[in-house]
């Protein structure tokens, strides 16, 4: 079954985190992958670490409401709008950061050089993780159904905020490590 428009470009979207991520990472020593530009700044595997686990954390969070979508019926090839606070989560986390708030603790990524390696294959085996979940979203509501945060429950969006939110803070992060790759090789 063909997605559905947004799914398709979100889809999309992924892919191409994936791609540049791979050629951030293309040449580097685990030493360099491991680099910090200052004290309190994310290494480049230190932010795919944090990716990783994010999506580890979310996506269940993400299979419960597609399941619970299905369950009460609310299914629809959309279009889908956007609420006001969904738009506000997506802006947030776009790059540049405009306002910055400290990871929480339990997406803080626990790096240890031994890791630096597979911190990029285990970033993109956690991208076909999101993935998987946004076809099997295909043909929900993504307006209707709501994802709880798994952080803060006090903190829910649609479907549809949700997976787009997915690549905007992957984005975020690639943006930074960027900025790291640039000071590495000046």
């Amino acid at each position: 079954m063909q997605l559905v428009g947004e799914l398709e470009q979100i889809d999309h979207e992924m892919g191409a985190c994936d791609d540049q991520v791979r050629r951030l990472c293309e040449g580097l020593s685990p030493e360099e992958l491991c680099w910090r530009p200052a004290p309190k700044s994310w290494s480049i595997a230190e932010n795919l670490v944090h990716l990783r686990i994010t999506t580890e954390v979310f996506a269940p969070a993400a299979e419960r409401a597609i399941r619970a979508a299905r369950e009460k019926d609310l299914l629809s090839q959309g279009p889908f709008p956007l609420g006001r606070m969904d738009r506000f989560f997506i802006w947030y986390v776009e790059p540049p950061p405009l306002m910055r708030l400290p990871a929480p603790k339990p997406l803080k990524p626990p790096l240890e050089e031994s890791t630096a390696e597979g911190a990029l294959q285990e970033f993109l085996d956690s991208q076909e993780l999101m993935i998987r979940q946004i076809h099997s979203a295909n043909g929900v509501d993504l307006r209707r159904a709501r994802v709880i945060s798994p952080i803060a429950s006090y903190i829910r969006m649609s479907l549809l905020a949700f997976f787009k939110v997915h690549p905007g803070h992957e984005r975020r992060h690639l943006w930074q490590m960027a900025k790291v790759r640039e000071q590495l090789r000046s």
